[in-house]
């Protein structure tokens, strides 16, 4: 008999904001904060969507009225939404190139 172990292991890597610094032209947080804002707003749009649909989906199992998915879809949504924005808006900042520097005038 073959026995099977899984095992996971979740190691979360501090990034200090020293680190941060030495990102070409800075890290700019107010900017993932304000990315993460704007994506909020849909989020809560898709996460009211699908609790009510997950309500009217209760109603026809069970034949019962449900308002837990209109109730908690919109804020889970918001917050969902929120982090995708920041977190896609601080992987671009730490992944995007360098602009190349302007070339140097020639020489006279």
């Amino acid at each position: 008999m073959t026995n099977f172990e899984n095992e996971t292991i979740l190691v979360i890597i501090p990034i200090l904001p020293t680190d941060l610094a030495t990102v070409t032209g800075g890290y700019d947080l107010g900017h993932a904060v304000q990315a993460g804002n704007t994506a909020a707003g849909p989020g809560r749009e898709a996460g009211q969507t699908l609790g009510a649909g997950f309500d009217a989906g209760y109603k026809v199992v069970t034949g019962r009225d449900s308002t837990i998915g209109s109730t908690v879809g919109g804020p889970i949504g918001a917050a969902v939404g929120w982090t995708g924005g920041f977190a896609a808006d601080t992987w671009h900042q730490l992944h995007t190139p360098a602009p190349a520097p302007a070339p140097l005038p020639a020489a006279r």
